[in-house]
Protein backbone atom coordinates (compact mmCIF):
# COMPACT_ATOMS: atom_id res chain seq x y z
CA UNK A 1 0.00 0.00 0.00
CA UNK A 2 1.32 2.96 -0.69
CA UNK A 3 1.11 5.90 1.77
CA UNK A 4 0.11 9.04 0.29
CA UNK A 5 -1.28 12.52 1.64
CA UNK A 6 -4.23 14.68 0.80
CA UNK A 7 -3.11 16.52 -2.37
CA UNK A 8 -3.29 20.31 -2.53
CA UNK A 9 -1.68 21.17 -5.49
CA UNK A 10 -3.13 18.16 -7.70
CA UNK A 11 -3.44 18.09 -11.59
CA UNK A 12 -6.34 18.09 -13.38
CA UNK A 13 -5.80 16.10 -16.84
CA UNK A 14 -9.07 16.37 -19.66
CA UNK A 15 -8.13 14.62 -23.02
CA UNK A 16 -10.11 14.38 -26.45
CA UNK A 17 -9.36 12.09 -28.73
CA UNK A 18 -11.05 13.75 -31.64
CA UNK A 19 -11.35 17.22 -31.48
CA UNK A 20 -12.85 18.76 -34.57
CA UNK A 21 -14.63 21.94 -35.23
CA UNK A 22 -17.83 20.33 -34.34
CA UNK A 23 -16.94 19.71 -30.97
CA UNK A 24 -16.13 23.53 -30.30
CA UNK A 25 -18.14 25.88 -28.04
CA UNK A 26 -19.01 29.75 -28.51
CA UNK A 27 -15.28 29.98 -27.12
CA UNK A 28 -13.57 27.98 -29.13
CA UNK A 29 -13.12 25.12 -26.08
CA UNK A 30 -13.79 21.78 -26.60
CA UNK A 31 -17.51 20.65 -25.62
CA UNK A 32 -16.43 17.45 -24.36
CA UNK A 33 -13.07 18.81 -22.47
CA UNK A 34 -15.96 21.40 -20.64
CA UNK A 35 -17.80 18.33 -19.84
CA UNK A 36 -14.34 16.71 -18.49
CA UNK A 37 -13.29 19.38 -16.17
CA UNK A 38 -16.64 19.82 -14.71
CA UNK A 39 -17.07 15.86 -13.55
CA UNK A 40 -12.94 15.86 -12.39
CA UNK A 41 -13.65 19.20 -10.26
CA UNK A 42 -16.47 17.68 -9.03
CA UNK A 43 -14.58 13.90 -8.15
CA UNK A 44 -11.50 16.50 -6.76
CA UNK A 45 -14.12 18.30 -4.29
CA UNK A 46 -15.97 14.74 -3.09
CA UNK A 47 -12.33 13.66 -2.36
CA UNK A 48 -10.89 16.72 -0.68
CA UNK A 49 -8.30 17.17 -3.42
CA UNK A 50 -7.51 20.87 -4.60
CA UNK A 51 -6.93 21.28 -8.11
CA UNK A 52 -4.37 23.80 -9.03
CA UNK A 53 -3.01 23.14 -12.93
CA UNK A 54 -5.29 22.00 -15.60
CA UNK A 55 -3.82 20.37 -18.74
CA UNK A 56 -6.26 19.84 -21.32
CA UNK A 57 -4.41 17.80 -24.55
CA UNK A 58 -5.90 16.98 -27.80
CA UNK A 59 -5.34 14.57 -30.42
CA UNK A 60 -6.49 17.39 -32.82
CA UNK A 61 -5.79 20.90 -32.80
CA UNK A 62 -8.85 23.32 -32.34
CA UNK A 63 -8.99 25.65 -35.57
CA UNK A 64 -6.15 23.72 -37.60
CA UNK A 65 -7.99 20.60 -39.37
CA UNK A 66 -6.66 17.68 -38.76
CA UNK A 67 -3.36 18.84 -37.55
CA UNK A 68 -2.76 16.09 -35.07
CA UNK A 69 -0.98 17.01 -31.72
CA UNK A 70 -1.42 14.50 -29.22
CA UNK A 71 -1.93 10.98 -29.24
CA UNK A 72 -2.33 8.20 -26.59
CA UNK A 73 -1.80 6.05 -28.99
CA UNK A 74 0.49 6.38 -31.75
CA UNK A 75 4.09 6.89 -30.83
CA UNK A 76 7.29 8.20 -32.18
CA UNK A 77 10.98 8.54 -30.49
CA UNK A 78 11.40 11.35 -28.23
CA UNK A 79 13.90 12.03 -25.74
CA UNK A 80 13.38 11.18 -21.91
CA UNK A 81 14.11 13.62 -19.23
CA UNK A 82 17.37 11.49 -18.02
CA UNK A 83 18.43 12.11 -21.56
CA UNK A 84 17.37 8.20 -23.23
CA UNK A 85 15.61 8.23 -26.43
CA UNK A 86 13.02 5.95 -26.63
CA UNK A 87 9.41 5.36 -28.39
CA UNK A 88 7.03 7.32 -27.08
CA UNK A 89 3.41 8.70 -27.71
CA UNK A 90 3.99 12.44 -28.62
CA UNK A 91 1.94 14.13 -25.58
CA UNK A 92 3.36 17.26 -24.20
CA UNK A 93 0.99 17.48 -21.62
CA UNK A 94 1.45 14.37 -20.28
CA UNK A 95 4.77 14.20 -19.78
CA UNK A 96 4.56 18.36 -18.35
CA UNK A 97 2.07 16.47 -15.73
CA UNK A 98 5.26 13.37 -14.73
CA UNK A 99 8.05 16.28 -14.67
CA UNK A 100 5.69 18.55 -12.29
CA UNK A 101 4.99 15.31 -10.01
CA UNK A 102 7.81 14.16 -10.03
CA UNK A 103 9.76 17.41 -8.74
CA UNK A 104 7.23 18.04 -6.19
CA UNK A 105 5.17 20.98 -8.44
CA UNK A 106 2.51 18.69 -8.02
CA UNK A 107 0.76 15.91 -5.19
CA UNK A 108 -1.41 14.46 -7.07
CA UNK A 109 -3.33 13.46 -10.31
CA UNK A 110 -6.88 13.05 -11.50
CA UNK A 111 -8.72 12.45 -14.88
CA UNK A 112 -11.54 11.52 -16.18
CA UNK A 113 -10.77 7.84 -16.39
CA UNK A 114 -7.82 5.51 -17.46
CA UNK A 115 -8.85 5.10 -21.39
CA UNK A 116 -8.73 9.13 -21.60
CA UNK A 117 -5.17 9.31 -19.67
CA UNK A 118 -2.80 6.54 -21.20
CA UNK A 119 -3.41 3.77 -24.00
CA UNK A 120 0.05 2.63 -24.42
CA UNK A 121 1.77 0.26 -21.86
CA UNK A 122 5.23 2.29 -21.54
CA UNK A 123 3.26 5.53 -20.38
CA UNK A 124 1.45 3.53 -17.63
CA UNK A 125 4.77 2.47 -16.85
CA UNK A 126 6.17 5.72 -16.38
CA UNK A 127 3.22 6.98 -14.79
CA UNK A 128 3.49 4.12 -11.85
CA UNK A 129 7.13 4.76 -11.70
CA UNK A 130 6.50 8.25 -10.87
CA UNK A 131 3.89 7.56 -7.80
CA UNK A 132 5.89 4.57 -6.33
CA UNK A 133 9.12 6.34 -6.02
CA UNK A 134 7.49 9.90 -5.85
CA UNK A 135 4.12 8.54 -3.17
CA UNK A 136 1.49 10.86 -5.22
CA UNK A 137 -2.04 9.36 -5.46
CA UNK A 138 -3.60 9.24 -8.61
CA UNK A 139 -7.55 8.85 -9.53
CA UNK A 140 -10.17 9.23 -11.57
CA UNK A 141 -14.14 10.14 -12.13
CA UNK A 142 -14.83 6.46 -13.08
CA UNK A 143 -12.62 4.84 -10.71
CA UNK A 144 -10.91 2.66 -13.67
CA UNK A 145 -7.44 5.18 -13.11
CA UNK A 146 -6.14 3.96 -9.57
CA UNK A 147 -2.32 3.10 -8.68
CA UNK A 148 -2.83 3.28 -4.80
CA UNK A 149 -2.22 -0.79 -4.41
CA UNK A 150 -0.57 -3.72 -6.43
CA UNK A 151 -4.21 -4.71 -7.65
CA UNK A 152 -4.62 -1.37 -8.53
CA UNK A 153 -1.51 -1.24 -10.82
CA UNK A 154 -2.29 -4.99 -12.11
CA UNK A 155 -5.68 -3.93 -13.10
CA UNK A 156 -4.63 -0.82 -14.82
CA UNK A 157 -1.86 -2.50 -16.97
CA UNK A 158 -4.24 -5.36 -17.97
CA UNK A 159 -6.64 -2.49 -19.09
CA UNK A 160 -4.21 -0.46 -21.16
CA UNK A 161 -3.48 -3.75 -22.80
CA UNK A 162 -6.79 -4.34 -23.68
CA UNK A 163 -7.19 -0.61 -24.82
CA UNK A 164 -3.78 -1.01 -26.85
CA UNK A 165 -5.07 -3.67 -28.76
CA UNK A 166 -8.81 -1.97 -29.37
CA UNK A 167 -6.45 1.06 -30.64
CA UNK A 168 -4.14 -1.14 -33.06
CA UNK A 169 -7.22 -3.25 -34.40
CA UNK A 170 -9.04 0.21 -35.12
CA UNK A 171 -6.18 1.62 -37.11
CA UNK A 172 -5.78 -1.45 -39.14
CA UNK A 173 -9.40 -1.39 -40.13
CA UNK A 174 -8.52 2.62 -41.01
CA UNK A 175 -5.83 1.90 -42.87
CA UNK A 176 -7.48 -1.25 -44.58
CA UNK A 177 -10.28 1.04 -45.67
CA UNK A 178 -8.00 3.88 -46.70
CA UNK A 179 -6.39 1.79 -48.89
CA UNK A 180 -9.53 0.70 -50.62
CA UNK A 181 -11.08 4.45 -50.77
CA UNK A 182 -7.62 5.06 -52.82
CA UNK A 183 -7.68 2.47 -54.56
CA UNK A 184 -11.18 3.02 -55.86
CA UNK A 185 -10.52 6.55 -56.52
CA UNK A 186 -12.22 7.64 -53.65
CA UNK A 187 -11.75 10.91 -51.47
CA UNK A 188 -10.52 10.08 -48.08
CA UNK A 189 -11.52 13.41 -46.49
CA UNK A 190 -10.50 16.15 -44.12
CA UNK A 191 -9.93 19.91 -45.35
CA UNK A 192 -10.69 20.97 -48.77
CA UNK A 193 -7.82 20.80 -51.45
CA UNK A 194 -7.27 23.83 -52.88
CA UNK A 195 -8.44 23.15 -56.38
CA UNK A 196 -11.12 21.23 -55.62
CA UNK A 197 -14.51 21.53 -53.67
CA UNK A 198 -15.47 19.45 -50.42
CA UNK A 199 -15.96 16.26 -52.03
CA UNK A 200 -12.19 16.78 -52.97
CA UNK A 201 -13.09 15.26 -56.53
CA UNK A 202 -15.16 18.52 -57.96
CA UNK A 203 -12.27 21.37 -59.61
CA UNK A 204 -12.58 24.40 -58.36
CA UNK A 205 -11.99 26.23 -62.09
CA UNK A 206 -10.54 29.36 -60.59
CA UNK A 207 -8.44 27.80 -57.98
CA UNK A 208 -7.38 25.13 -60.54
CA UNK A 209 -6.01 27.77 -63.12
CA UNK A 210 -4.25 28.87 -60.03
CA UNK A 211 -2.29 25.86 -59.72
CA UNK A 212 -2.04 25.15 -63.26
CA UNK A 213 -0.30 29.35 -63.75
CA UNK A 214 2.01 28.96 -60.91
CA UNK A 215 2.88 24.92 -61.98
CA UNK A 216 4.49 26.11 -65.59
CA UNK A 217 5.91 29.46 -64.37
CA UNK A 218 7.96 27.72 -61.33
CA UNK A 219 8.94 25.39 -64.41
CA UNK A 220 9.74 28.78 -66.59
CA UNK A 221 11.57 29.77 -63.43
CA UNK A 222 9.80 31.85 -61.24
CA UNK A 223 10.68 31.30 -57.78
CA UNK A 224 8.11 30.03 -55.04
CA UNK A 225 8.53 33.53 -52.82
CA UNK A 226 8.10 35.79 -55.68
CA UNK A 227 4.68 34.16 -56.67
CA UNK A 228 2.92 33.78 -53.19
CA UNK A 229 3.87 37.50 -53.52
CA UNK A 230 1.47 37.52 -56.20
CA UNK A 231 -1.36 35.70 -55.07
CA UNK A 232 -0.95 38.21 -51.89
CA UNK A 233 -1.07 41.17 -54.29
CA UNK A 234 -4.09 39.49 -56.15
CA UNK A 235 -5.96 38.61 -53.22
CA UNK A 236 -6.31 35.16 -54.36
CA UNK A 237 -7.44 33.27 -50.96
CA UNK A 238 -6.27 30.19 -49.39
CA UNK A 239 -8.53 27.09 -48.24
CA UNK A 240 -7.72 28.22 -44.58
CA UNK A 241 -7.85 32.02 -45.50
CA UNK A 242 -4.10 32.22 -44.17
CA UNK A 243 -1.50 34.37 -46.04
CA UNK A 244 -0.13 32.69 -49.01
CA UNK A 245 3.93 31.75 -48.25
CA UNK A 246 6.33 29.79 -50.35
CA UNK A 247 6.07 26.81 -47.84
CA UNK A 248 2.09 26.91 -48.51
CA UNK A 249 2.30 27.23 -52.41
CA UNK A 250 4.77 24.33 -52.56
CA UNK A 251 3.04 22.10 -50.63
CA UNK A 252 -0.02 22.56 -53.06
CA UNK A 253 2.29 22.01 -56.24
CA UNK A 254 3.72 19.30 -54.94
CA UNK A 255 0.41 17.20 -54.53
CA UNK A 256 0.18 14.39 -56.89
CA UNK A 257 -3.59 14.91 -57.44
CA UNK A 258 -2.26 17.85 -59.38
CA UNK A 259 -1.72 15.39 -61.82
CA UNK A 260 -4.38 13.08 -61.90
CA UNK A 261 -2.73 10.95 -59.47
CA UNK A 262 -3.90 8.83 -56.58
CA UNK A 263 -1.83 8.25 -53.02
CA UNK A 264 -1.49 6.10 -50.43
CA UNK A 265 0.51 6.01 -47.55
CA UNK A 266 3.05 8.76 -49.63
CA UNK A 267 3.01 6.40 -53.06
CA UNK A 268 1.01 6.84 -56.41
CA UNK A 269 -0.87 3.59 -56.84
CA UNK A 270 -3.02 4.91 -59.90
CA UNK A 271 -5.19 7.38 -61.74
CA UNK A 272 -7.79 9.74 -59.82
CA UNK A 273 -11.37 10.13 -61.27
CA UNK A 274 -11.16 13.81 -61.63
CA UNK A 275 -8.06 13.75 -64.51
CA UNK A 276 -5.24 16.08 -64.03
CA UNK A 277 -4.96 19.87 -63.88
CA UNK A 278 -1.57 19.73 -64.36
CA UNK A 279 0.55 17.42 -67.39
CA UNK A 280 2.16 15.01 -66.15
CA UNK A 281 5.41 15.67 -67.36
CA UNK A 282 5.21 19.03 -66.23
CA UNK A 283 4.21 17.96 -62.80
CA UNK A 284 7.38 15.79 -62.59
CA UNK A 285 9.16 19.05 -63.55
CA UNK A 286 7.92 20.68 -60.74
CA UNK A 287 8.59 17.79 -58.52
CA UNK A 288 12.52 17.70 -59.80
CA UNK A 289 12.56 21.71 -59.01
CA UNK A 290 11.67 21.45 -55.61
CA UNK A 291 13.10 18.19 -54.89
CA UNK A 292 16.12 18.87 -55.95
CA UNK A 293 18.33 19.20 -53.10
CA UNK A 294 20.46 22.03 -54.31
CA UNK A 295 17.98 24.02 -54.88
CA UNK A 296 18.73 27.71 -53.53
CA UNK A 297 16.00 28.81 -51.06
CA UNK A 298 17.75 31.73 -49.51
CA UNK A 299 15.98 33.81 -46.51
CA UNK A 300 14.46 37.27 -47.49
CA UNK A 301 11.40 38.66 -48.74
CA UNK A 302 10.00 38.03 -52.61
CA UNK A 303 11.17 40.34 -54.30
CA UNK A 304 9.09 43.93 -54.90
CA UNK A 305 10.97 45.55 -58.34
CA UNK A 306 11.30 44.37 -61.65
CA UNK A 307 15.14 44.53 -61.87
CA UNK A 308 16.20 43.24 -58.70
CA UNK A 309 18.80 40.52 -59.16
CA UNK A 310 18.33 40.53 -62.70
CA UNK A 311 19.92 43.42 -63.44
CA UNK A 312 23.77 43.65 -63.07
CA UNK A 313 25.99 46.02 -61.99
CA UNK A 314 28.19 47.27 -65.38
CA UNK A 315 31.21 48.44 -62.85
CA UNK A 316 31.87 45.30 -61.18
CA UNK A 317 30.25 42.90 -63.88
CA UNK A 318 32.64 42.42 -66.84
CA UNK A 319 33.02 39.74 -69.68
CA UNK A 320 35.65 37.68 -68.13
CA UNK A 321 34.43 38.36 -64.10
CA UNK A 322 31.58 37.34 -61.81
CA UNK A 323 28.33 38.70 -62.30
CA UNK A 324 27.19 41.27 -59.65
CA UNK A 325 23.48 42.00 -59.71
CA UNK A 326 22.01 44.78 -58.07
CA UNK A 327 19.07 45.44 -55.79
CA UNK A 328 16.86 48.30 -54.48
CA UNK A 329 17.72 50.32 -51.28
CA UNK A 330 15.42 53.34 -50.17
CA UNK A 331 18.32 55.64 -48.89
CA UNK A 332 16.84 58.71 -50.28
CA UNK A 333 12.85 60.20 -51.49
CA UNK A 334 12.89 57.56 -53.94
CA UNK A 335 14.01 53.90 -54.34
CA UNK A 336 17.08 53.46 -56.12
CA UNK A 337 19.26 50.32 -57.79
CA UNK A 338 22.30 49.79 -56.01
CA UNK A 339 25.00 47.50 -56.72
CA UNK A 340 25.35 44.98 -54.06
CA UNK A 341 29.08 44.81 -53.69
CA UNK A 342 29.82 48.30 -53.38
CA UNK A 343 28.03 51.93 -54.28
CA UNK A 344 27.70 51.50 -57.62
CA UNK A 345 25.12 51.72 -60.09
CA UNK A 346 22.57 54.31 -58.21
CA UNK A 347 19.75 54.33 -60.59
CA UNK A 348 16.11 55.71 -60.16
CA UNK A 349 14.07 52.90 -60.03
CA UNK A 350 10.98 54.03 -61.84
CA UNK A 351 13.01 55.59 -65.25
CA UNK A 352 15.19 52.78 -65.39
CA UNK A 353 12.65 49.74 -65.57
CA UNK A 354 10.44 52.08 -67.48
CA UNK A 355 13.48 52.10 -70.10
CA UNK A 356 13.65 48.57 -70.05
CA UNK A 357 10.16 47.67 -70.33
CA UNK A 358 10.20 49.76 -73.24
CA UNK A 359 12.80 48.45 -75.30
CA UNK A 360 11.48 44.85 -74.10
CA UNK A 361 7.88 45.74 -75.55
CA UNK A 362 9.18 47.69 -79.03
CA UNK A 363 10.87 44.17 -79.80
CA UNK A 364 7.73 42.21 -78.89
CA UNK A 365 5.81 44.32 -81.23
CA UNK A 366 8.21 43.39 -83.69
CA UNK A 367 6.80 41.56 -86.75
CA UNK A 368 9.18 38.66 -85.98
CA UNK A 369 8.49 38.53 -82.50
CA UNK A 370 7.27 35.14 -83.62
CA UNK A 371 10.31 33.53 -84.32
CA UNK A 372 11.06 34.20 -80.27
CA UNK A 373 8.81 31.50 -79.28
CA UNK A 374 10.16 28.30 -78.05
CA UNK A 375 6.78 26.01 -78.27
CA UNK A 376 6.64 23.09 -76.40
CA UNK A 377 7.43 19.42 -77.73
CA UNK A 378 6.03 16.94 -77.50
CA UNK A 379 8.25 14.48 -79.94
CA UNK A 380 11.10 15.27 -77.39
CA UNK A 381 11.57 11.96 -75.66
CA UNK A 382 11.39 13.14 -72.30
CA UNK A 383 11.62 9.91 -70.25
CA UNK A 384 14.86 9.12 -72.30
CA UNK A 385 16.31 12.55 -71.08
CA UNK A 386 15.18 11.80 -67.83
CA UNK A 387 17.32 8.94 -67.34
CA UNK A 388 20.35 10.47 -68.91
CA UNK A 389 20.39 13.76 -66.22
CA UNK A 390 20.03 10.63 -63.91
CA UNK A 391 22.61 8.55 -64.77
CA UNK A 392 25.18 12.27 -64.83
CA UNK A 393 24.34 12.81 -61.26
CA UNK A 394 25.21 9.31 -60.60
CA UNK A 395 28.46 9.20 -62.18
CA UNK A 396 29.37 13.05 -60.45
CA UNK A 397 28.74 11.61 -57.13
CA UNK A 398 31.31 8.85 -58.26
CA UNK A 399 33.72 11.01 -59.58
CA UNK A 400 33.48 12.97 -56.15
CA UNK A 401 34.21 9.09 -54.88
CA UNK A 402 37.29 8.33 -56.89
CA UNK A 403 38.78 11.87 -55.88
CA UNK A 404 38.72 11.29 -52.28
CA UNK A 405 40.11 7.80 -53.07
CA UNK A 406 42.93 9.46 -54.69
CA UNK A 407 41.82 7.41 -58.08
CA UNK A 408 41.72 10.31 -60.14
CA UNK A 409 43.28 14.11 -60.40
CA UNK A 410 41.70 17.64 -59.28
CA UNK A 411 42.11 18.74 -62.43
CA UNK A 412 40.07 15.23 -64.16
CA UNK A 413 37.72 15.75 -61.60
CA UNK A 414 37.25 19.59 -62.67
CA UNK A 415 37.84 18.69 -66.11
CA UNK A 416 34.66 16.14 -65.68
CA UNK A 417 32.31 17.82 -63.80
CA UNK A 418 32.07 20.64 -65.85
CA UNK A 419 30.97 18.59 -69.24
CA UNK A 420 28.57 16.71 -66.61
CA UNK A 421 27.16 19.76 -65.46
CA UNK A 422 27.08 21.64 -69.29
CA UNK A 423 25.01 18.36 -70.23
CA UNK A 424 22.66 18.36 -67.09
CA UNK A 425 21.84 22.39 -68.12
CA UNK A 426 21.09 21.06 -71.49
CA UNK A 427 19.22 18.56 -70.82
CA UNK A 428 17.47 20.79 -68.46
CA UNK A 429 16.85 23.25 -71.38
CA UNK A 430 15.07 20.84 -73.07
CA UNK A 431 13.06 19.72 -70.81
CA UNK A 432 11.49 22.73 -69.92
CA UNK A 433 11.45 23.29 -73.55
CA UNK A 434 9.15 20.16 -74.11
CA UNK A 435 6.68 20.38 -71.17
CA UNK A 436 6.09 24.54 -71.44
CA UNK A 437 5.50 27.62 -73.08
CA UNK A 438 7.64 30.35 -73.32
CA UNK A 439 6.86 32.80 -70.71
CA UNK A 440 6.49 35.47 -74.01
CA UNK A 441 3.56 33.67 -75.20
CA UNK A 442 1.19 36.16 -73.78
CA UNK A 443 2.47 38.96 -75.03
CA UNK A 444 3.27 38.20 -78.90
CA UNK A 445 1.17 39.31 -81.57
CA UNK A 446 -0.93 40.87 -78.95
CA UNK A 447 -3.61 43.36 -79.55
CA UNK A 448 -2.60 45.57 -77.01
CA UNK A 449 0.30 44.62 -75.49
CA UNK A 450 0.98 47.08 -73.04
CA UNK A 451 -2.00 46.49 -71.28
CA UNK A 452 -1.21 42.80 -71.31
CA UNK A 453 2.16 43.68 -70.16
CA UNK A 454 0.76 45.72 -67.34
CA UNK A 455 -1.73 42.58 -66.57
CA UNK A 456 0.97 40.37 -66.28
CA UNK A 457 2.02 39.30 -62.33
CA UNK A 458 5.30 40.53 -61.46
CA UNK A 459 7.22 37.26 -60.90
CA UNK A 460 5.99 36.75 -65.09
CA UNK A 461 7.71 39.93 -65.82
CA UNK A 462 10.85 39.12 -64.70
CA UNK A 463 11.02 36.05 -66.31
CA UNK A 464 10.09 37.81 -69.45
CA UNK A 465 12.91 39.94 -68.93
CA UNK A 466 14.98 38.14 -67.68
CA UNK A 467 14.66 35.82 -70.88
CA UNK A 468 15.31 38.51 -73.34
CA UNK A 469 17.81 41.12 -72.61
CA UNK A 470 20.94 41.38 -70.17
CA UNK A 471 20.33 45.07 -68.02
CA UNK A 472 23.83 46.14 -66.72
CA UNK A 473 23.38 49.45 -64.87
CA UNK A 474 26.82 51.70 -66.15
CA UNK A 475 28.23 54.65 -64.05
CA UNK A 476 26.98 57.96 -65.72
CA UNK A 477 27.75 59.66 -68.98
CA UNK A 478 26.23 62.92 -68.05
CA UNK A 479 26.38 65.06 -64.76
CA UNK A 480 23.07 66.80 -63.93
CA UNK A 481 19.15 65.64 -62.85
CA UNK A 482 17.58 63.97 -64.90
CA UNK A 483 17.42 60.31 -66.42
CA UNK A 484 20.36 59.13 -68.52
CA UNK A 485 19.61 55.83 -70.96
CA UNK A 486 23.45 55.89 -71.83
CA UNK A 487 23.57 54.49 -68.12
CA UNK A 488 21.74 51.63 -69.26
CA UNK A 489 23.07 49.05 -71.20
CA UNK A 490 20.25 46.49 -72.70
CA UNK A 491 22.29 43.15 -74.37
CA UNK A 492 20.12 41.16 -76.55
CA UNK A 493 19.98 37.57 -75.72
CA UNK A 494 21.04 35.74 -78.65
CA UNK A 495 17.80 34.57 -79.89
CA UNK A 496 15.99 37.98 -79.05
CA UNK A 497 18.30 40.23 -81.28
CA UNK A 498 15.96 41.92 -84.30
Amino acid sequence: MVDMGLPVKAIGYARLSDLRRDDLDEDGQGKGNVDQTGRINQRAAALGWRVTRWITENDLSPGRGKSRVASAFKRRKIRLPDGRVELRTVRPGFRSALADLASGRADGFIALDLDRTVRDPRDLEDLIDVVEQHKVPVDSVTGSLRLANDADITMARVMVAVANKESRDKARRVSAARERQAIGGEYGGGRRPFGFDDDGITVRPFEAAIVIECSQRLVQGASLRSMALDLRERKVPTVTGAQWTAETLRDILLRPRNAGRMIYQGEEIGDAPWGELVPLETFRAVQRILNDPDRRTGPGAAPKWLGTNIYLCGTCTTDAGPKVHVNVRRGGRTPAYRCKARNHSIRNVAHTDQYVIGAVLARLGQPDAVDLLVPAQPDVDVKALRTEAAAIRTNLNELAADKALGLISRAQLITATDKGNARLATIEAELQNAIVESPLAPLIDAADIETVWDDLPLSHQRLVVDHLVTVRILPATRRGSGFDPASVDITWNEKSRA
